[in-house]
């Protein structure tokens, strides 16, 4: 049967039952044709055809109704399947009568009707069986669906009486950790608090009673703003709107005790909301006394530091130590927040103070008022002798000095007080006082020491410049003097050695032939001897006019100074068969006619001292910012390491005159040149391998580069 079945599934029960109906009726149709075309009256025909064509349309009918009958599609075999059983049970009646002797149906058309009734009352059947079977299979449905939720509703009671369970477990557990989170909450130092909209304080920590005064009931009728310091209450008003509409906020305020004391808190807070969804701003606050006295401290440390910077700068920028003094009293006196500060001057011998600047003082005490350096009870003869600040707290209960009378006549009643300078070699004292009595920190003493320092280094500085400038003076006046003797000396000695070669030479022409041997040759070395005496001689006043008789600086082309030496050098050039190459030469700012004599001596030297091979010189030049070396270079002789600084000394030769010529003053002229022009001049050589010589000249200043339209070297 379940092979049945499923084959019925296979081919559809109401598909099978449409084909069924179909049959019947294209069998009547054909039979019915078949008796029409035999003779057959015409109404036996319609009978016959209506009794198989019939039930035919029945089946046709009811198997494309059957979708609106009231039966589940699952049992549409169910139906199928009485059809066919009909069907099968007539065919076997048929086939059982026609077994019987003399009987036999043997009429296709009865046939048909017998098969086609059976078939139909099959459908009858089956649609009855189906609709049975439809409500035996949704009655067993809705007993599973209610045996489910019988089930489920089971489980459900059963989870709500866990639920409940856990439910006072955790209602016992919330109450254990409320107070175990009263207990943590009222452990903080700091301030814990959960505010209302309006403000109003809904829970607090045991601090905040304990910081603030107010009893619980106090504080359970607060708002948050009446704890707070009138000063800030719009402040935290509108920090608490700010913190519900943005979801956290941070803010200082003072607090406000009950006693009326006043004290510095930093207040943050965020948004949350409560089980039942309320919104509140919980949060803490801090004592920020400590942290904000700290800051002061850093605050007037870094100012502190500061005025010492800016006294140190002013120190470095002015010459004027009763400015620089003022200036450091009336700093002193700011920051320190003291009534008075001074600066007094200890004289020569060590007796008096002079009260030579400060602030606070009666007037016209300032330059004139004293204050002596050794009266045993004086706090400025004590702090003298101290190699450390002085500070005073209390002076009236002070045992170690008195005050004098310029600070008993003010009501001094605090200070500090420092030597300037050293306790060995002292300048004089810095003080700073007040009328009450006042604790200084260690902060406030090195202030005063930082300052006082600073004024001993401005003093020496001016010390060392008056000294220094006298020195320069001097030495200026020394200079000028020696000038003049080398001028006036060099002047003067012309005289007589133009005389002593006039009558050498006046001897050489009337008595030269009356003379020996010898003695021509003794008269020649005389002639000689006062030649080279008069090249001494203008080299000397050449060297001793350097600084005086100098040309006013201005821009130079050293390509025409190169080019006008090289005119003058003309026959020694040809002479020695001598190559002279350069580089591009920049200008310079100088001295035209001074440096020519440079370029013109040490060329002239780089030539003389070429040794066997002809001269080969070479000029070059490089800037270093504004600066330029200029490098003569040649392939003479060379000079020895150990005579390389002493060939720029006056009258210092390292050859004899027999092998070279000269007056030894030509490379102490190139240096006392270059010195007036700013630079240095040196020399690189080894014996052998020629010798270079360098020196360093200003460059040109933009504008004037500008102006004399240099060209790019």
């Amino acid at each position: 049967m379940g092979s049945w079945n499923r084959t019925l599934s296979v081919v559809g029960g109401r598909r099978l039952v449409v084909v069924l109906g179909i049959l019947y009726v294209g069998l009547a149709t054909g039979l019915a044709l078949a008796e029409l075309t035999g003779g057959t009256p015409l109404g036996n025909v319609l009978i016959t055809a209506l009794l198989i064509a019939g039930p035919g349309a029945v089946l046709l009918s009811g198997g494309y109704r059957l979708t609106t009958f009231d039966i589940d599609p699952v049992f549409y075999t169910t139906i199928a399947g009485w059809c066919l059983s009909g069907f099968a049970v007539m065919a076997v009646v048929i086939v059982v009568y026609s077994l019987q002797p003399g009987e036999a149906v043997s009429e296709l058309s009865t046939i048909l009707i017998l098969t086609a009734l059976a078939t139909v009352a099959g459908f009858a059947a089956g649609i009855h069986d189906a609709k049975a079977e439809t409500r035996t299979r949704e009655l067993e449905e809705r007993n599973q669906v209610l045996e489910a939720t019988q089930t489920e509703l089971e489980e459900t009671v059963t989870r709500l009486e866990e639920a409940n369970k856990k439910l006072a477990a955790s209602n016992q557990r919330l109450e254990h950790y409320r107070a175990y989170t009263d207990r943590v909450l009222d452990a903080i130092d700091d301030i814990f608090y959960v505010l209302d909209p309006d403000g109003t304080v809904r829970r607090w920590n045991e601090s905040l009673r304990e910081v603030t005064g107010y009893s619980e009931s106090e504080l359970a009728s607060l708002t948050a703003v009446d704890a707070i310091d009138e000063d800030d209450h719009d402040r935290v008003t509108a920090a608490i709107a700010e913190g519900f509409e943005t979801g956290s906020v941070q803010i200082e305020a003072t607090l406000r005790t009950s006693s009326g004391e006043r004290i510095p808190y930093e207040f943050a807070a965020s948004r949350v909301e409560t089980l039942d969804g309320e919104p509140v701003l919980t949060g803490i606050g801090r004592d920020v006394s400590e942290r904000m006295a700290r800051e002061r401290e850093l605050e007037q440390r870094a100012h502190q530091q500061q005025v010492v910077a800016d006294l140190g700068q002013l120190a470095l920028e002015t010459d004027d130590l009763d400015e620089l003094m003022h200036d450091a009293s009336r700093q002193i006196a700011t920051v320190l927040d003291t009534d008075y500060a001074k600066v007094l001057d200890l004289d020569d011998v060590g007796e008096d103070l002079l009260l030579r600047q400060g602030v606070g003082w009666d007037d016209g005490l300032v330059g004139t008022a004293t204050v002596a350096a050794v009266e045993a009870n004086s706090q400025a003869a004590y702090t003298l002798e101290q190699d450390r600040p002085i500070v005073v707290e209390d002076l009236e209960t002070d045992e170690r000095f008195s005050g004098p009378a310029l600070l008993t006549n003010h009501d001094v009643r605090s200070g500090i007080s420092t030597i300037i300078g050293s306790v060995d070699d002292p300048w004089g004292i810095l003080a700073t006082h007040d009328t009450d009595p006042q604790q200084f920190t260690d902060e406030d003493i090195t202030f005063i020491q930082s300052v006082a320092n600073v004024l001993a280094e401005a003093i020496e500085r001016q010390q060392y410049r008056t000294e220094l400038e006298d020195l320069v003076a001097d030495l200026e006046e020394s200079n000028e003097r020696l000038e003049q003797f080398a001028y006036a000396a060099s002047h003067d000695l012309q005289e007589p050695l133009r005389m002593v070669s006039s009558y050498l030479q006046l001897i050489e022409s009337r008595y030269g032939d009356d003379l020996d041997e010898d003695g021509q040759e003794f008269l020649a070395f005389a002639v000689d001897g006062a030649e080279r005496m008069r090249e001494m001689i203008d080299g000397l006043l050449q060297y001793s006019r350097v600084e005086t008789r100098g040309d006013p600086f201005e821009p130079v082309d050293l390509e025409t100074v190169l080019e006008d030496v090289r005119k003058n050098l003309r026959m020694k050039i040809d002479e020695h068969g001598a190559e002279i190459t350069a580089e591009d030469l920049p200008r310079v700012e100088g001295d035209d006619g001074q440096l020519r004599q440079v370029f013109q001596n040490l060329l002239s030297n780089a030539i003389k001292y070429s040794g066997e091979d002809a001269p080969r010189v070479h000029v070059s030049a490089e800037q270093d910012g504004t600066t330029w070396t200029i490098s003569i270079a040649d392939n003479g002789i060379g000079i020895d390491s150990d005579e390389q600084e002493r060939v720029f000394e006056v009258f210092q030769r390292l050859h004899s005159r027999e092998t070279h010529s000269g007056t030894g003053i030509g490379l102490a002229l190139c240096e006392r040149i270059i010195e007036r022009h700013g630079g240095e001049i040196w020399v690189d050589s080894e014996p052998g391998e020629g010798a270079t010589f360098s020196f360093t000249l200003p460059a040109v200043g933009t504008a004037s580069d500008r102006e004399a339209g240099v060209r790019s070297t």
